[in-house]
């Protein structure tokens, strides 16, 4: 039993991964990174406020532990999320976004008339020179989680952090998926989480992950609608 949340045992760690609000970037249409992230626009901070309000009302979702990525959007939104519970927000930077290269700042229309697709649509190859490859990426967000999960047992532990690393982490876990060659979003095509959204996994020793659920966002009835932006 976890002191803050509900673990039914110390031999599960429960990962609570919540993507941050509406950023900058997510309403400009544009490819931010560490450097040029413009934190939450006001509708971040609403939705990041919505998901406060639901989660301080939910004992069994408190936290032993949250952790954010490095990105402004990010910390942001687990600083809000988070001052119910009076946990300390820990940043680690391998939380971060996929790293995009050159064409961090390119806004949508640009990076398209540049590169000849659109941003997000290729899952295998860097987004431009410099960045992350699908497979570059998926393997720092698994090798990240995986220390969360051991650090982590009788646990719940809330990560605050990305549409693409949630994405990632829904294929890279899929059941099977190490069975039957590479899981991933190139192969395995799969819906952006909406900002704030909550997916959540129990794990347990043998590393068998178990969705409980995916972007779950009915606290944003009345706050924000439309479908989920890109992860930029």
């Amino acid at each position: 039993m976890s002191a803050a949340g509900t673990n039914p045992s110390a031999d599960l760690a429960r990962i609570v991964l919540i993507r941050h609000g509406e950023s900058a970037s997510n309403a400009g249409g544009w490819l931010s990174g560490q450097e040029t992230c413009g934190g939450l626009t006001d509708l971040g901070v609403a939705q990041a406020e919505a998901l406060r309000a639901r989660l301080a009302a939910d004992p069994s979702m408190q936290p032993d532990r949250v952790m954010v990525s490095t990105m402004r959007r990010a910390v942001h939104t687990a600083e809000i999320v988070a001052e119910p519970a009076g946990v300390e927000v820990e940043q680690y930077a391998d939380l971060m976004e996929r790293t995009s290269g050159e064409a961090e700042g390119l806004t949508i229309a640009e990076y398209t008339a540049k590169y000849g697709k659109a941003p997000w649509t290729d899952w295998s190859n860097p987004l431009s020179p410099g960045g992350e490859s699908g497979a570059e990426f998926s393997a720092r967000v698994t090798t990240a989680l995986d220390r969360v999960v051991t650090e982590g047992w009788g646990k719940t532990i809330w990560v605050v952090c990305h549409g693409g690393v949630i994405m990632a982490t829904a294929v890279s876990r899929w059941p099977g998926a190490a069975g039957s060659g590479p899981a991933t979003l190139a192969n395995i095509p799969l819906m952006s989480p909406m900002n704030t959204s909550v997916s959540e996994w129990t794990v347990d020793r043998d590393n068998n992950w178990k969705m409980g659920r995916y972007n779950d966002h009915t606290h944003l009835v009345g706050v924000s609608a439309g479908e989920a932006p890109a992860p930029i």
